[in-house]
């Protein structure tokens, strides 16, 4: 049963976007890409916070993302994203899926990456449902990225 009409809970809707999926998780690319590649790691139970992850969930996320960033090397993100712009969630999403597609580093080997949980919506979260981001990042994506994701 689909609480309070979680938009991941309802994977129909956003099905033809999973690009990966085990038993416990299944993963697609961020509409709103932050960089080419940013997608999110999905429990496909319905878990809001990082402490109501059970054990199974917490002990197989990082498997998850190894998994994902297999996936997401070996996909063609342009592709992907002039995918999503033919029925995109929002306008916003427009803008960010086509500054996306006109990265340079777009379908490049990332020179690093960022795995990210916004815990409350104090941090960030704005879907009610747990997500790790997984962001690829490149040498010179920002001026100092010293501190990481402080200043992403």
């Amino acid at each position: 049963m689909v609480e309070n009409k979680c938009v991941f809970c309802d994977r129909e809707p956003i099905r033809q976007r999973i690009i990966w999926e085990n038993d416990l998780f299944y993963s697609l690319f961020d509409a709103y890409p932050v960089s080419p590649g940013h997608c999110l790691i999905i429990p496909k139970r319905h878990v809001v916070d990082v402490i109501n992850m059970n054990t199974e969930e917490s002990a197989s996320l990082f498997a998850a993302i190894a998994e994902v960033l297999a996936v997401v090397k070996r996909t063609d993100l342009k592709e992907v994203y002039i995918d999503i712009l033919k029925n995109p969630p929002s306008e916003t999403a427009v803008w960010f899926l086509k500054q996306a597609i006109a990265n340079p580093n777009i379908n490049t080997s990332p020179d690093g990456y960022n795995y990210g949980i916004n815990d409350g919506r104090a941090a960030g979260r704005t879907v009610d449902h747990l997500h790790l981001h997984l962001i690829p990042r490149y040498e010179g994506d920002v001026d100092n990225p010293l501190g990481g994701v402080r200043y992403v």
